[in-house]
Order: structure tokens, then C-alpha cells, then sequence
């Protein structure tokens, strides 16, 4: 039984609450608790003339809602003495200041913590270190080609908080979630997906055993009545399988001897074999699935795992043949004298660049690589080998750009390419590298924004950076 959220709302009475981070997640939160004319302090870095924390505050002011705000560099010093804290996601639990105010009896928990306890409806939640949103997204239209009461959000769309009231037993819930926010979370959803894992995020996990161990919060708190989505190509969650509550469906094939239901691809068709069969069950067709790349059929494979016991296969075939794909990922943006333009500005990371080139391998469609972002200590290797692969022609732009150079001189061998039969050119901004890309482009090839790296060298996230770059392709003229 699910604890009712008006009860936490009334326990949160004649208590001393902290809310550190005023981004995204947190700012319904705040609105939230201010509304409750609780006690409550909003800790940030951002200096306190900063013109999002002026608005906020004179937003506030307005509401006549009594906030004590601490902004600056020194804004943890005045963490001290309160009942319950909100972490935001970036901060890692074992932070020095937590750490304190744990041990003289703080409770430290999050938003989505507190979601997910006290949501009185199905939760479905995918984490990975890539596909998390495609997955998550192709469940949300999934189940929305079901029924409209349907909420998703997490990492993706909106926080979901300000929503809980509206929710009840017969709604779903879809969660993109990542290791920031499951690190410490108390609390699994009722489906929980892992998509894959690779190493990610390492300039903020202290080790990649960290990164995995965070991930696999999703479903470590699950009962027997949860159900587990695990893909079998990656042990570092398969190995879990023995101990986990929860019924397990693999999806691309089943991990060792395990006896499970198991979607998987055969002979162009997506489709399943049954708890200890190997008799396959054919669904979909791959063409229904109008997304480039293998990677995709692979998320939609969980995603149809996932919503099996709520969703009919007539409406998961609709939805599948009307999902488009998600904005800055593979997303096309146009044609100009034959050739085409595409934004991928969410590969974040060499793995996800390396699931981009390898759709357009896969294709031989040939490609003007723009590439070029903020490094997180992820490990490059393979990038460079796909990328000789995928191109003879790469423009860099980025604070790792020289990670990336190196890599594809160490490895253009591995294909028998030879970095001399090469085109490697280092751009300061994205004007001269479309300008460059324009020149090299000839009809029938493909100009593609594969970042992998962050958006932080230059921009606030990677939506910023992709729409950035989808502007400067659309003032393109015919003829350049």
C-alpha cells in the first residue's frame, strides 16, 4: 500500500527544510514547500546577483512566501541544523556538508524520492548509460495509445512533483532516470529498464563500480509484484539476476542459463520467446520502427518488454509506427542540394557517437563528421576506428577535440584506413565548421553533429547546443 502524500505533507509541518540546488528538478519543489508556508532555506551556487536567482527571488517576493535564500560560493557554509534536506542530483551523497548534517539526525532524501514513494500510480523508470530516453519516450507513447492518463518526466520532460495530487491508482507513470538521481534512492518503481552500461559520468562518480552501483538503486527496493527489464548483453546487471525480487524479462537474448521470457530480433521481425522456449513469437516488423540504427530496435525491444502487461499489440504497433524520434538525436534537420543535415547534439559521450556513425555505416551513407565537446573522463576507445569508418572527412570543434584526434590516429589502422587519406580540420565555433562542412559536403553525403562530449564547454546543456546548431543550418541558402 502506498503511504498517502497528504501525510508526508503534514509531517512536514514544524520542520526545518533545506532545498540545495534551484535547477530543473528543484524548482517545483521550492514552489511546493513555500506554498505550505513551511520553514524552509534554497541553497545555490549561482552568485546571488545572478539574474536567474534576481527573478527568483522577486517571484517569491511577490507570492509573499518567506524563503531564506543562501547563493554563492560559500552557500554550504550555512547548511546546518535542519530536519530534512533535498539534495539536487549533482551532488553527490557523500558531500562533506551532507555527511555533517546526517549525522546530527538531517534526513537527506530528493524529489524524485519523495515521487516515488508516495505516487499512487504504476511507475515504469529507465536508466542506462544510453537509449535511456528513446526507451523512455517510446514507453510514454506506448502506453498513451492506450489510455490519455498517462504523466512522463524524471530526467526527461518535466518534474513530475507539482502533478502527485493528480495521479491516482489507474494513471502511469514513466521515468527517465540517472545515476544522480538513484545513487541513494530508497525506493524502486514498479518496471524498472536498464538499457545498457558502458563507462559514463566519471568526472563526477568517483569510479565507474560507483556509476554501475548507482544504476542498479532502480531496482534494488523492488517486491516480488515489480517487474525487471534487463538487457542480456550487458553483465555488469545480468549477474544480478538470482538475487533480484522482481519478475525478470531480458531483452536482445537471455543472460547464461536463464529461463525467462526474452524479446529479441530474428529475421527482420521483433517479437519474443516464452519462459523457458525457444519458440519465437514474432510481433513487429524492424520497418515498422521508422528510427536509423540497430541501437533503436533494441530500445524499442524494452520498451514492448516493458509495457507487455498494459499495453494491447495493436496499439504498440501504432505507436511504434508513429514514434518520429526524440529532438537532437539522429534528428534530421534538411536537404540542401543533395546533401542532408542532421543533428545529434545529445551525444554526450563517445559510446553515444559511436551508436550514431554506426547507424549511418549500416546505411553507407557517406558523412562530414562535426564533432567536438566538453570531455567527462569517458573512455574513447573504439571511437576512433568508427569514425575512419564513417567518414574521410572530420571537423572538430570542442574542448575534447584532440581526445577525439588522437583516438582516430591511433585506430584508423584497425579498418585498414590510413589517417592521411583523411580530411581533419579544428574549427573555434560552430559558423566556421558548418562554413567548413559546407565545402566538403558533395550530393549524397550527410553532415552530421555527433559531439561526444558534453554541452559545457560552450553551452548550458545539449538542447542549447543542438538548437544552436539547427539555426545555423537553416539559414543556409541553396549554393551555400
Amino acid at each position: 500500500m502506498k503511504r498517502k502524500y497528504a501525510d508526508f505533507k503534514n509531517w512536514l509541518q514544524n520542520k526545518k527544510i533545506a532545498v540545495i540546488g534551484l535547477g530543473i528538478s528543484n524548482q517545483p519543489l521550492l514552489r511546493l514547500l513555500a506554498e505550505q508556508n513551511l520553514n524552509v532555506s534554497a541553497f545555490d551556487r549561482m552568485p546571488a546577483d545572478s539574474d536567474v536567482a534576481v527573478n527568483l527571488k522577486t517571484e517569491y517576493q511577490k507570492k509573499d512566501y518567506k524563503i531564506k535564500w543562501y547563493l554563492g560560493a560559500d552557500y554550504l557554509d550555512y547548511l546546518n541544523g535542519f530536519d530534512l534536506i533535498f539534495r539536487t542530483p549533482i551532488m553527490m551523497p557523500y558531500n562533506k556538508y551532507l555527511l555533517a548534517e546526517k549525522a546530527r539526525g538531517a534526513i537527506i532524501t530528493s524529489e524524485m524520492e519523495v515521487f516515488l514513494e508516495y505516487c499512487p500510480s504504476k511507475t515504469f523508470a529507465v536508466t542506462g548509460s544510453d537509449g535511456k530516453s528513446t526507451t523512455t519516450s517510446l514507453i510514454y507513447a506506448m502506453l498513451k495509445q492506450q489510455t490519455d492518463d498517462v504523466y512522463v518526466g524524471g530526467n526527461i520532460g518535466k518534474p513530475l512533483l507539482a502533478d502527485l495530487e493528480q495521479m491516482t491508482e489507474h494513471s502511469k507513470v514513466v521515468l527517465e532516470l540517472s545515476s544522480f538521481q538513484l545513487i541513494d534512492l530508497q525506493v524502486s518503481p514498479n518496471v524498472a529498464v536498464l538499457t545498457n552500461a558502458t563507462p559514463n559520468h566519471l568526472d563526477v562518480h568517483q569510479n565507474y563500480t560507483e556509476y554501475i552501483k548507482a544504476k542498479k538503486q532502480l531496482y534494488r527496493h523492488q517486491s516480488n509484484l515489480d517487474k525487471v527489464i534487463l538487457n542480456g548483453n550487458f553483465s555488469e546487471f545480468a549477474v544480478d539476476w538470482p538475487n533480484l525480487n522482481g519478475e525478470i524479462i531480458w531483452f536482445n537474448h537471455r543472460f547464461e542459463d536463464c529461463k525467462h521470457k526474452v524479446y529479441q530480433r530474428q529475421n527482420g521481425q521483433l517479437g519474443y520467446c516464452a519462459r523457458g522456449s525457444d519458440q519465437f513469437v514474432a510481433l513487429l516488423n524492424e520497418a515498422d520502427l521508422h528510427l536509423m540504427g540497430d541501437f533503436n530496435l533494441e530500445n524499442c525491444l524494452a520498451a514492448m518488454a516493458a509495457v507487455e502487461d498494459d499495453v494491447s499489440l495493436a496499439n504498440i504497433k501504432i505507436a511504434v509506427q508513429n514514434f518520429k524520434g526524440l529532438e537532437h538525436r539522429l534528428e534530421f534537420i534538411r536537404e540542401i542540394d543533395q546533401v542532408k543535415f542532421y543533428n545529434s547534439s545529445i551525444d554526450s559521450s563517445p559510446e553515444r557517437s559511436k551508436h550514431t556513425l554506426s547507424a549511418f555505416i549500416e546505411q553507407g551513407i557517406p558523412t562530414v563528421l562535426i564533432m567536438g565537446g566538453k570531455d567527462k573522463n569517458s573512455d574513447y576507445r573504439g571511437l576512433g576506428k568508427i569514425v575512419a569508418a564513417a567518414t574521410d572527412k572530420l571537423i572538430l570543434c570542442g574542448a575534447n577535440a584532440d581526445l577525439i584526434e588522437n583516438q582516430v590516429r591511433k585506430e584508423a589502422h584497425q579498418i585498414g584506413k590510413s589517417v592521411s587519406s583523411m580530411q581533419i580540420i579544428h574549427c573555434d565555433n560552430y559558423e566556421d565548421a558548418i562554413e567548413k562542412a559546407c565545402r566538403l559536403a558533395l550530393p549524397g553525403e550527410s553532415v552530421i553533429l555527433s559531439p561526444a562530449g558534453t554541452s559545457f564547454d560552450r553551452f548550458k546543456n545539449f538542447e542549447e547546443r543542438g538548437n544552436f546548431f539547427k539555426s545555423l543550418v537553416n539559414e543556409l541558402f541553396s549554393g551555400y
